[in-house]
C-alpha cells in the first residue's frame, strides 16, 4: 500500500474547502501526539504525519472532520449531521482510527 502524499492531502483539502466554503490558509503535516488533525480559526489545517500510512479514505475523513470545524466549532448534533451528510460511513472510519491511536 502506498503512502498518502502531501499532494493527495492538498487535493482533498481543495475539494472540501470548495464544498464547505471554508478558508484554508495553510496545510501542514507534522507529528501530533494525541490527534489525527486540527484546524485553527486562522485557517491552518494540520494533519498528523502518522495518518499518511492509512488508507486515503481515512485521510479524507480527517480533512473533512477538521474543515467542518470551520462551520461548527464543537462535536454536537449539527456537526454530526453534517458529517453524515457528506460522509455517511464516517463512524466506521472514526472507529478504525480510534483503535489505531498510539
Amino acid at each position: 500500500m502506498n503512502e498518502v502524499t502531501r499532494e493527495d492531502i492538498l487535493k482533498l483539502c481543495e475539494k472540501w474547502r470548495k464544498e464547505l466554503k471554508v478558508r484554508v490558509k495553510r496545510v501542514q503535516i507534522r507529528e501530533m501526539r494525541k490527534k489525527w488533525g486540527s484546524y485553527s480559526s486562522k485557517g491552518i489545517l494540520t494533519i498528523n504525519k502518522e495518518l499518511l500510512k492509512f488508507p486515503l479514505k481515512c485521510v479524507e475523513y480527517v480533512v473533512l472532520h477538521e474543515l467542518l470545524h470551520g462551520i461548527v466549532p464543537n462535536h454536537g448534533r449539527t456537526f454530526k449531521t453534517l458529517l453524515y451528510t457528506y460522509m455517511p460511513e464516517w463512524e466506521e472510519i472514526h472507529e478504525y482510527l480510534e483503535n489505531r491511536k498510539s
